[in-house]
């Protein structure tokens, strides 16, 4: 049996020497709640540090990120308001620090599923730089396609200057206010409050120009020409109307709950749409991942058209979806394409590839969603086909679309109802793009169970 399991175990770390990850998922992130870990209950933020073994220690990058319960008046730096929730902390922002600094329930551990191990023997003691006895071991699951996959990896204590980025900064986040400071200069009851801010990794690099304004997307991978194929992520009540947009929410009431960098994500999180000004939406930048979660907090409205304008540059890339598989050619020229509901979309061309997962959560009865396509070099200047932000031009203008009326989802009204929706972006190679493949992924999460350790 000692030679059976050590052979295991040798086989487990050539894999991991050759594919940089047992578990096969080198895109997904896995994020523990500080309730997973309540042996760490006791450390500072900043000295939770982690470790996989593979021949011996090896220390891999950590990033925990603080949360607090916030009421909302309080981000938008007024009176309170009657609506509280828990929300990532920023000293930067009028949310404010957490004042617990240790690593307490409600805070975010997340690392790399590529920078996990094999199991540690028994006799491996601490790793240097860390507090001895004060380890907890992760073990890791996924289940993909009918085979399970096992690895491993270590949080500690550091004892000494070890920083939990082990030397690695997986996402670059520069939020460029150009204003100023945030704190002084934020118009939080009336925008514009035009940026300059940047998302970049070695995978993707993404624009925003203001809050809710999302403007450029290059896919940067190898083999991908990097150009920019986004015209706008848009926002509307139904094609062609106008009266709120991404634009009209920029330039009402708005705020910024957070802006963090750190070595494993970037964290956008802000409020403010209109009417709705407890509408939220975070961007979870991970290294080759966009996790985008929108959390609605509106009075009645009669839907939602949330999508993305691809720019005239991605002309010649293929769209697809789960009711499409086929895939039609973004080029400018409109086509035909069945509607329904959508769980993953696609793009993919010479520029690189795009695979988009979506999933909703929420208690409205009788919840529905359509999908949307449209694709005109040349749209019409009223009606439906008017593109009333960004560019005169459509191509492969696509996402989801509630094109159905949405009960009143304010909290400080009852009864309200909840929804969140999420889209998560995996930034692929040319050719490479597979939104059934990444949609099993998001359907099958990577577990992790936690005891300590030694």
């Amino acid at each position: 049996m000692i030679a059976r399991s050590k052979a295991i175990g040798l086989a487990a770390a050539a894999a991991l020497l050759v594919s940089g990850c047992t578990l096969g998922r080198p895109a997904d992130p896995v994020v523990l709640n500080g309730s997973d870990v309540p042996k760490l209950s006791t450390v500072a933020a900043g000295d939770v540090v982690a470790f996989r073994w593979m021949d011996g220690w090896q220390q891999v990058p950590v990033q925990v990120d603080e949360r607090k319960v916030v009421n909302f008046g309080q981000v938008y730096n007024t009176t309170p308001m009657n609506f509280s929730t828990t929300v990532y902390a920023d000293p930067n922002t009028f949310t404010g620090a957490d004042s617990n600094g240790n690593v307490d329930a409600d805070d975010e551990i997340a690392f790399r599923a590529v920078d996990a191990g094999v199991e540690a023997p028994s006799n491996a003691g601490s790793p240097a730089g860390a507090v001895a006895g004060s380890g907890v071991k992760v073990r890791l699951d996924s289940t993909l396609g009918g085979t399970t996959s096992t690895a491993w990896i270590y949080l500690f204590k550091r004892s000494g200057n070890l920083s939990p980025g082990a030397g690695k900064q997986y996402v670059n986040y520069q939020f460029n206010l150009l204003s100023g400071n945030y704190k002084t200069t934020y118009k939080l009851q009336d925008g514009p409050n035009p940026e300059n801010s940047t998302v970049t990794t070695p995978f993707y690099s993404d624009h925003f120009s203001d809050r809710w304004l999302n403007d450029a997307l290059r896919i940067t991978t190898a083999g991908a020409s990097g150009v920019d194929i986004l015209d706008r992520a848009k926002a509307q009540f139904g094609p062609g109307v106008c009266g709120r947009t991404e634009d009209t929410f920029d330039d009402a009431e708005g705020a910024f709950i957070a802006n963090k960098s750190g070595p494993v994500r970037a964290i956008r999180s802000y409020i403010g749409a209109n009417s709705g000004p407890l509408t939220q939406r975070e961007h979870i930048f991970y290294e080759q991942r966009e996790d985008i979660r929108t959390y609605l907090r509106v009075h009645a409205i009669p839907g939602v058209l949330d999508y993305f304008d691809y720019a005239p540059a991605a002309s010649g890339m293929t769209y697809k979806n789960n009711l499409n598989t086929g895939g039609v050619l973004v080029n400018g020229t409109p086509d035909t394409v069945a509607t329904g509901q959508l769980s993953w979309e696609s793009v993919d061309g010479g520029q690189g590839g795009l695979s988009i997962v979506h999933t909703n959560q929420t208690d409205i009865s009788g919840f529905g969603s359509t999908s949307y396509y449209f694709d005109d070099s040349t749209p019409a200047s009223s009606g439906p086909e008017f593109q009333c932000t960004g560019d005169a031009t459509a191509y492969g203008n696509s996402g989801p679309w509630i094109n159905q009326a949405i009960p009143n989802t304010d909290p400080r009204t009852s009864p309200f109802n909840s929804l969140l929706a999420s889209r998560i972006l995996y930034f692929e190679g040319a050719g490479k793009a597979n939104g059934a493949s990444r949609a099993a992924q998001i359907a099958s999460p990577i577990g992790a169970t936690v005891t300590s350790y030694p």
